[in-house]
């Protein structure tokens, strides 16, 4: 049985093995943004989507501004971007101001 996501093939694979009659691939796989985010973090992203300010998300979700500080510094660490218009846009493709 072939096994094909379509992407596979084109990666360079990490291991490829076969022992007794079974291969084992073993490629890269790269998450999509959204499945680096934590629900809290996801749900902060969505609202700096909506343009709420640090000092909103805070009152609405009833956290410290410290902590919405320490959610976008995650944020911004995991998506490897360095502003909320590059948060925003790095997560567009997962349609966030729509959930």
């Amino acid at each position: 049985m072939e096994l094909n996501d379509g992407g596979a093939a084109q990666r360079k694979p990490l291991l490829d093995v076969t022992e007794h009659g079974v291969r084992c691939l073993l490629v890269p796989v790269t998450p999509e943004p959204h499945d680096l985010l934590s629900p809290r973090e996801h749900e902060v992203a969505r609202m700096v989507s909506r343009g709420y300010t640090n000092k909103q998300i805070a009152g609405v979700l009833e956290i410290s501004l410290n902590t919405v500080s320490a959610h976008m510094r995650r944020i911004f660490t995991k998506l490897g971007v360095g502003s909320r218009a590059a948060m925003v846009a790095a997560l567009t493709g997962e349609n966030l101001a729509a959930g």
